[in-house]
């Protein structure tokens, strides 16, 4: 294995692994939050609130929150209870989520909810919150066995980059997602979104755990 590539691989799978175990953690206290009463808005609201902030106080991260399962509310279909910026802004009235507001078909939402694991979507541009290149890191919430929400968090593509490109220029190595699209990478000649061929490396280390995987 050469060990500039398995070096930006781990590099990955630390970021990813810290920020998904905070998630899950976040995500156990929403769930015994929510307990067994009615569920509204405002109450979902209010309990995620605090943990969305908490979150936050990571300055790589553009966003973050709760997302509710449809049929979870008493008095709404569906909550993005979701907080991003400087200003901590409620995104949950956001013009766009008009567009998008069964998000049982987005991948960030879809995938966990069938595997029951973290899950990285992205890099995509996001035209709920932000209009911008970004991964949406998202950890299933249940409560006795049953679906809840997601816990999630939102960092961009750009600052990604700037986590890992030195590390990743130095072993030369593309970062991929499961669609073979580059998240980033340490050739020049290739930027985030690319559609790649895996069979174009010799190297291809998939990041444990993570729709991710590190060509070289």
């Amino acid at each position: 294995m050469p060990e500039p590539a398995a070096d930006s691989r781990s590099l990955v799978e630390s970021f990813f692994h810290d920020l998904g175990a905070r998630l899950a953690a976040h995500g156990e206290r929403m769930a015994a939050a929510l307990g067994e009463g009615e569920r509204s808005r405002e109450q979902v609201l209010s309990h995620a609130r605090p943990l969305a902030l908490a979150l936050l106080e990571d300055s790589r991260l553009l966003g973050g929150g709760f997302v509710a399962a449809p049929g979870l509310l008493e008095d709404q279909g569906h909550l993005l209870a979701w907080w991003q910026g400087e200003d901590r802004e409620l995104m949950s009235g956001s013009a766009a989520l008009g567009r998008y507001a069964d998000y049982r078909h987005q991948e960030w939402f879809r995938t966990p909810a069938r595997t029951g694991r973290l899950h990285v979507t992205g890099p995509y541009i996001d035209y709920v919150c932000t209009d911008e290149f970004v991964l949406t890191t998202t950890v299933p919430v249940t409560a006795q066995g049953r679906l809840v929400g997601m816990m999630g968090a939102d960092v961009l593509a750009e600052t990604l980059e700037k986590e890992m490109l030195a590390a990743f220029r130095t072993s030369g190595a593309t970062l991929v997602n499961h669609h073979d699209r580059v998240v980033l990478s340490g050739d020049p000649r290739v930027f985030a979104g690319d559609p790649v061929s895996r069979s174009a490396y010799a190297t291809v280390l998939p990041c444990e755990g993570l729709p991710l995987t590190v060509l070289g």
